[in-house]
């Protein structure tokens, strides 16, 4: 929690500079490394008749990557590896395809798992077994060729640079808004860099995250495509005044100062949850 609540105001000191400057909190970083990014659409839940549809439909609105849910939510690695191969025969070639267990799989279920995707072009497999289990984790990447992807439940550039020694990973992905802010995401950035390692920030949480989180990957040679969510979720889409836009499945460079959003109070006071205090 303290780590978390450091993120917080990390993040709102960056916002607060770049603001007082007129510059976006990219800019303050370098500048971005390119003028636009892929996103990968993050989604993915339907069952092996309906994941290929909800895929395509991601792949109709301009993604050129996307990201689908494994692990407990299919009750058998049996179904999950069935429902990767349904959603890689209707996507085709040429389409990225993600896959997430959330930490849900024992190690002997993902190394199965791992196994039985292998042939279907995944990209990375995400957080496939607790965050916990570091040697599990190892031994699952040791299992494959599969990209291991992982980092949205770590805290500081201490647990990256552990992930990194233990041979668990190939995509770093740190959350801004749990892992230290962004001043620590610059960190965690700076580690995927120095070791060759993909840079992917966790994008799921918030508008605010959200863009602390592109603008990391837009500051750092080693991201390449950036999160965006097509759950349900009301901190992402109506937290904020301004939209995320989207053009052929890709974002532009931040422009706009500071993180580029601006939370409306209205939504503010319809959440908002008073504190009763301490006696």
């Amino acid at each position: 929690m303290t780590v978390s609540a450091i993120s917080g105001i990390d993040m709102a000191l960056w916002d607060l500079l770049g603001r007082f400057l007129d510059v976006p909190v990219v800019d303050l970083w370098g500048g971005p490394c390119r003028p636009d990014m892929a996103l990968y659409a993050s989604g993915g839940w339907g069952d092996v008749d309906t994941i290929g549809t909800e895929l395509d439909g991601y792949v109709a609105a301009g993604f050129g990557a996307v990201k689908m849910r494994v692990g407990v939510i299919d009750g058998t690695v049996d179904t999950s590896v069935a429902r990767v191969a349904a959603a890689r025969a209707a996507l085709g070639q040429g389409i990225d395809l993600m896959v997430d267990a959330h930490g849900t799989f024992s190690v002997p279920e993902a190394k199965r798992f791992a196994a039985g995707v292998e042939s279907l072009d995944v990209r990375w497999f995400e957080e496939p077994v607790s965050a916990d289990d570091r040697r599990g984790a190892a031994a699952v990447r040791a299992s494959t060729t599969v990209a291991i992807a992982a980092g949205e439940s770590e805290f500081t550039r201490f647990d990256f640079r552990d992930l990194i020694e233990r041979d668990v990973v190939d995509v770093l992905q740190p959350d801004l808004a749990i892992c230290g802010g962004p001043s620590e995401g610059r960190r965690i950035a700076a580690l995927a860099e120095a070791y060759q390692l993909e840079l992917a920030p966790h994008c799921w949480g918030s508008a605010l995250s959200f863009n602390a989180g592109a603008s990391l990957a837009f500051a750092s040679p080693a991201a390449t495509v950036i999160e965006y969510s097509l759950g349900a979720n009301p901190l992402l889409h109506d937290l904020v005044a301004e939209d995320v836009t989207v053009q052929h499945g890709r974002l532009a460079a931040p422009t706009r100062p500071g993180l580029g959003v601006t939370p409306r109070p209205e939504f503010i006071d319809e959440f908002a949850v008073p504190i009763e205090p301490a006696d």
